[in-house]
């Protein structure tokens, strides 16, 4: 063989080896073609999946209940009111929107309206009820994230 015909080959053989290597990375970047058997899916928008489990969170927070409700950043001052608290209704006008911090582990919820209506028995011993109104209702807390699993826990 020639020397020519054998610097040839060995150049034409280190082109493909280079080749196959850079075909082998662009397919393990996720860059090139898949055919793993699964529909293609549009990536998930953290914050809009963190304000869907807190709106759900603000949900559950606002079912009637017979004590203002832990860890839902609601304060309803009915005792200035009534002296009895029989029990509370609750209207969402608006749900605090999520603003996660820069490390994305934390958020700030804010700009939430919340209606509260107390009813119990007044100071002079009738039925009553009051209703108040807060055009700042806020919710916080951390985010955690496991893979493709995010929890979001209020503060």
């Amino acid at each position: 063989m020639k020397r020519g015909t054998m610097v040839g080959l060995v150049a034409g053989g280190v082109a493909l080896v280079l080749a196959g290597a850079a075909v082998a990375w662009w397919l393990s970047s996720g860059s090139g073609p898949s055919d793993n058997g699964a529909a293609p899916t549009a990536p998930v928008d953290r914050t809009a999946a963190i304000q869907e489990q807190l709106d759900h969170y603000a949900d559950a927070c606002a079912a009637p209940a017979k004590t203002v409700p832990e860890h839902c950043g609601i304060f309803v001052p009915w005792a200035a009111d009534l002296a009895q608290l029989s029990g509370l209704a609750f209207r969402i006008e608006a749900y605090p929107v999520v603003v996660l911090s820069p490390d994305g582990r934390s958020f700030d919820a804010t700009g939430g309206v919340l209606v509260a209506t107390a009813s119990g028995t007044t100071r002079e011993g009738a039925p009553g009820s009051v209703t108040y109104r807060t055009g700042e209702w806020a919710l916080r807390g951390d985010v955690v994230t496991h893979g493709d699993e995010t929890t979001v826990s209020v503060r």
